[in-house]
This record gives C-alpha cells, sequence and structure tokens, in this order.
C-alpha cells in the first residue's frame, strides 16, 4: 500500500505575464468584442427588417380579409335573393 502523504505535487511551469502579454490578451478580448458587437448590430438590423416584413404581410393580410368579408356579404345577399325567388316560383307552381 502506498502513503499518500508522501505524494509531492509537481506545478506545471508558467512563467510570469510581461506587460507585452497583458496588452496582448487586452487586444484580442476587444476584438472579440468588436466582432461581437458588429454581430449584434447586423442581428438587429434583420430583426428590424423581418418586424418591417411582418408589419407588411398583415396589412396584406387585413385588407385581403375586409375583401374576403364584404364577398362574403355579398355572396351571402345574392343567395338570399334566389332564395327568395326560389319561394315564390315554389308558390307559384304549387297546385294547392
Amino acid at each position: 500500500m502506498s502513503d499518500r502523504s508522501s505524494a509531492q505535487i509537481i506545478p506545471f511551469p508558467t512563467r510570469a505575464p510581461t506587460a507585452e502579454d497583458a496588452t496582448r490578451r487586452l487586444q484580442t478580448a476587444l476584438a472579440a468584442l468588436d466582432t461581437a458587437v458588429r454581430q449584434q448590430r447586423a442581428a438587429v438590423a434583420d430583426w428590424q427588417s423581418a418586424i418591417g416584413d411582418l408589419r407588411t404581410t398583415m396589412r396584406t393580410l387585413g385588407t385581403s380579409l375586409h375583401l374576403y368579408r364584404a364577398r362574403i356579404g355579398t355572396l351571402g345577399a345574392n343567395v338570399e335573393s334566389l332564395a327568395d325567388t326560389a319561394r315564390r316560383l315554389q308558390t307559384a307552381t304549387d297546385p294547392r
């Protein structure tokens, strides 16, 4: 059996960061942030465009629904008129 208390952990060698390393890391972070901001702007522009397309589609749908309602009303009136004519004809031809 091994004695765990005798184990020694050897740290991975590192070097102290320099000002140049910090500057490079900052530049990398700023470049990543700049990319993220550009992508976010593009996403917002796409979203605004999609909202505009949706607004146009909804207006078109509203217009189509109003036209459909008007045509249904006209059709209903025509059907009622034909039904009245059919009832008159049936009454006129009924031998009772």
